[in-house]
């Protein structure tokens, strides 16, 4: 009866052990898994939007917005996974991501407080894996963005806007942008210094303003080579900026309070560039290399 016991321990220890392991192990899998693979011509997204949006007050301080992210395909897929990050004037505020196997739509939503007036911009990427047979794997891809000045003045109740539409909102828009733009062009303008960029010899790409080219191409490519600069920039920028950021020594940063990155298209379209100062200060530089193969 003790030997039974034991076995049955022994059992459920395995058991336990197992099924931990399938979980760690599709879990670090998925957090790799948005690889650029040749763009499918049959699946489609159906409907992809990040939206922002005001709440109201959380307390006589704070107040609240909700950040929500959603899409579907056309028709259910091996893989989808949906990645957004939220900036703050020009500051990453917050990330959020959400996988599912064999699933056509993904929804996610998250409250955020704040204190001050501030401009909000959140920016998503949509991702699909296709495996059509053991061999062929396609995926699909698209981006969504939005953004939202909220104004909390004790000169003027809580109130948020996209577009301008009265003299007092379009004076708040010019005093947050002026803020934002030259906080940001002193650390683009700094971290191009420090690598001794020629910022002549490329394009340059608010990462913020990176959904502009689902409908429109770079410079000088074609919209199907955008597209696939597009697929593979993400999977480098998810790989070494989403999930964390490398320095020298092999120590990782939480991208969180990083400035908005700098993408820096080369103009003879043999390599990008994207620059990243983190919380701490420490400029980073990403490498990629174009090729529509």
């Amino acid at each position: 009866m003790v030997m039974l016991k034991r076995k049955w321990k022994f059992f459920l220890f395995l058991s336990f052990v197992l099924a931990m392991t399938i979980y760690l192990s599709k879990l670090f899998s998925v957090r790799e898994s948005i690889i650029f693979f040749p763009l499918s011509d049959q699946v489609f997204f159906t409907e992809t939007y990040t939206t922002l949006s005001l709440i109201g007050k959380k307390n006589s301080e704070e107040y609240a917005i909700e950040w929500d992210v959603h899409s579907s395909t056309s028709e259910e897929i091996y893989l989808r996974q949906d990645i957004s990050m939220l900036f703050a004037d020009g500051i990453l505020r917050d990330t959020l991501s959400e996988w599912e196997d064999n699933s056509q739509k993904l929804a996610q939503y998250v409250k955020v407080t704040g204190k001050d007036s501030s401009h909000y911009q959140a920016i998503s990427f949509h991702y699909g894996e296709i495996h059509i047979n053991e061999e062929a794997i396609h995926s699909v891809q698209k981006m969504s963005d939005d953004h939202l000045y909220v104004i909390h003045s004790s000169f003027s109740p809580l109130t948020s806007f996209r577009t301008p539409e009265t003299r007092e909102e379009n004076e708040w828009k010019e005093i947050l942008d002026h803020i934002q733009n030259q906080h940001l062009h002193y650390r683009w303008n700094s971290l191009m210094k420090h690598f001794q960029i020629d910022e002549s010899q490329y394009y340059p790409i608010p990462f913020t303003e990176l959904s502009s080219y689902n409908e429109k191409a770079l410079n000088g490519l074609t919209f199907e080579q955008t597209q696939i600069v597009i697929g593979k920039l993400w999977e480098g920028l998810y790989k070494n900026y989403f999930l964390g950021l490398k320095q020298k020594d092999g120590s990782i940063e939480d991208p969180i309070g990083s400035s908005v990155p700098l993408i820096l298209v080369a103009k003879d379209h043999s390599h990008l560039l994207v620059l990243i100062e983190g919380k701490s200060g420490y400029p980073y530089k990403l490498y990629q290399r174009i090729s529509f193969e």
